[in-house]
């Protein structure tokens, strides 16, 4: 019984997937309209300068912490040297 629903339910949907509507393609074009605006008016160029400052400062920030996690004096004890140095 089991086997014959899950052989019967992909066909129960099948007609509905080859219904569905392909997109127009007006998407594209409204967001090529809204690029050649931003080129024109200067927008574009700002944000892409925004996003190299984000980029920097994100870039730096991770620096930041790698220099933060490694060990200043550049000597790590291994487990036995701390050992000895406690007797």
């Amino acid at each position: 019984m089991l086997r014959k629903l899950l052989l019967i339910l992909p066909l129960l949907v099948l007609p509905d997937v080859a219904l569905a509507k392909q997109g127009s393609g007006t998407d594209r074009e409204r967001v090529n309209r809204q690029i050649e605006a931003m080129m024109r008016d200067g927008r574009w160029e700002q944000l892409i300068a925004e996003g190299r400052t984000n980029k920097q400062a994100f870039e730096a920030l991770l620096e930041a912490q790698d220099r933060s996690r490694q060990p200043t004096s550049g000597y790590t004890a291994s487990d036995p040297a701390r050992r000895r140095a406690r007797n």
